[in-house]
């Protein structure tokens, strides 16, 4: 099923962050950095929370672990969803909610909140050179080829 299906998949951030670099930043264990673990953020980061290896990573992760849903893929059914979550001080993925998705298949929804909860952990946002909690905005475009 994964072999005859196309899969864009955008980044968009909100406000602020959409202006900082998308250059990942390497996180040592033994580096020490103080965390916030009471705000989330959303604006104003030096960097934003992202997924190890960056987005292309991303991008790979979820072409190799997205199933499209069975119903869509055998009525040709393209679809997007908009989803909107936390990015964790540890780098888990928190708070995940389903902000847009198509009327023709819903159940783009639930598999993109599936693939999200089991990603590994990201790299969470900085601010002032501490590890914050951090929204960010994942817009999720499929279409059977």
């Amino acid at each position: 099923m994964k072999g005859n299906v196309l899969f864009g998949v955008l980044f968009l951030l909100m406000g602020a962050i959409q202006a900082q670099s998308s250059t990942p930043v390497a996180v040592k264990a033994a580096d020490s950095v103080v965390v916030d673990q009471d705000s989330v953020y959303s604006s104003g980061m030096e960097q934003k929370a992202q997924f190890k290896g960056g987005d292309k990573a991303f991008q790979r992760y979820v072409m190799d672990n997205f199933t499209y849903p069975w119903r869509c893929q055998e009525n040709g059914i393209s679809g997007s969803v908009l989803l909107r979550f936390v990015v964790d001080v540890d780098g888990s993925i928190v708070n995940i909610q389903v902000l847009e998705v198509s009327t023709k298949c819903p159940e783009f929804a639930k598999e993109a909140v599936r693939i999200l909860k089991n990603s590994p952990r990201w790299i969470p946002g900085m601010y002032n050179g501490r590890f914050v909690k951090s929204y960010r905005e994942l817009p999720l475009k499929m279409a059977v080829q």
